[in-house]
């Protein structure tokens, strides 16, 4: 991919007044976008975040080429349980910064470094940084709004965000812009755009919902920020682009209080391993206690402090519906091993009432089996 900066030589003015500038600056674009921004510094940042980011997770064990989702989701990813249900919403920024692995990492900032420079010294060094921020929102919310349950990380969405800005802002300068760069700029965007678009329906796993959100976050926010490059384009593009952040921020404010809340599954297994652990506890208690209480008492015990808890706990995990694949049958799983559970438990209840040492042995060997048959659905899930 070559630059998108034109080929001009540049050479970087220390002031903004146009009327100031050497004529040969004022008709060369390339002279022109340096002289009104000439240090280049806020894609350098984020670009280095993100690698920074990237290597602490590595240093922190964390595998490329099996992209953990409870690691992803530590280190700050996108994904609607946690986002919209338990209100972490700073995940629609922290988002932007984690990626799955190497080529994802290194492909983004390759293609940010192509297009970063150029954008921020078209947008101003504050205008790229609203702009930026503004697209990695834009994308995670869209992406939210149409798989909540998919794991989003990168920064692709901003990138496209980038593009879309280019283009919107291109839509809008043919008067100050020659028609040859404006030609290339725009050849060079929408052979991005078209790129990507097909690489992202070849490849499974895209989250194209992203890339949509930052393209057209990217659009409109070029086009309000499109002004004449003339005198008072440095005033004029900071208080545009900050309208358009502060627009964007209001309405992506309204559209998170309205997605709905899905469904919260790692946090209701969170809740079945903490309610398991303290059934068990009772059951193993009760189990010490055989020698000292009658047969009757036990089974007491048995259905207060074991039976009733785990058929309530069965009843919250089975009211879980309309979950993605993967995670509709891990509850299926789920259920399985605890309704064989139960039946072991009533078969103990009914012993210990009936005094039928069988139905006892029988309890202990059909618990057996439902631990076994459970951690082998679990070994063949991964």
């Amino acid at each position: 991919m070559t630059s998108l900066f034109p080929e001009e030589a540049r050479q970087p003015q220390p002031a903004f007044n146009l009327d100031d500038a050497p004529a040969a600056v004022r008709l060369n674009f390339g002279q022109l976008l340096d002289w009104f921004t000439p240090n280049i510094f806020v894609c350098w940042i984020i670009l280095g975040i993100n690698i920074v980011v990237f290597a602490a997770m590595l240093f922190a064990g964390f595998n490329p080429d099996h992209a953990s989702p409870q690691v992803l989701l530590k280190w700050g990813a996108d994904y609607g349980p946690a986002t919209i249900t338990r209100g972490q919403w700073w995940r629609v920024v922290t988002c932007g910064f984690v990626h799955l692995g190497i080529l994802h990492v290194a492909f983004n900032m390759f293609v940010l470094a192509q297009i970063g420079p150029f954008m921020e010294r078209l947008l101003g060094n504050i205008g790229f940084l609203i702009v930026y921020l503004t697209c990695v929102v834009a994308g995670a919310m869209c992406s939210l709004w149409w798989n909540p349950y998919l794991i989003s990380a990168g920064a692709s969405g901003a990138i496209f965000g980038l593009y879309g800005a280019l283009i919107g802002f291109l839509i809008l300068r043919h008067d100050s812009i020659p028609r040859a760069v404006l030609t290339k700029l725009l050849q060079s965007a929408v052979l991005f755009l078209i790129y990507n678009a097909v690489f992202g329906v070849l490849k499974s796993g895209t989250d194209l919902a992203a890339h949509t959100g930052g393209l057209v976050a990217g659009l409109i926010c070029g086009l309000v920020v499109s002004n004449p490059i003339s005198a008072g384009f440095v005033r004029r593009r900071v208080v545009r682009a900050a309208v358009a952040g502060v627009g964007f921020a209001a309405f992506l404010f309204c559209q998170g209080a309205l997605l709905p809340r899905p469904l919260d599954f790692q946090g209701e297994l969170l809740k079945f391993a903490a309610v398991e652990t303290k059934i068990l506890a009772n059951y193993k208690a009760i189990l010490l206690d055989a020698k000292h209480a009658k047969d009757a008492e036990l089974a007491d015990k048995l259905e207060t402090q074991v039976m009733q808890p785990w058929g309530a706990e069965r009843q919250s995990l089975g009211s879980l519906t309309g979950l993605p694949n993967q995670q509709q049958h891990s509850v299926t799983v789920l259920l399985t091993y605890m309704d064989a559970r139960q039946r072991a438990w009533t078969s103990m209840e009914q012993g210990l009432r009936t005094h039928n040492a069988d139905l006892v042995r029988q309890s202990f060997l059909q618990q057996v089996a439902a631990q076994k048959n459970l951690k082998d659905e679990v070994a063949a899930q991964h």
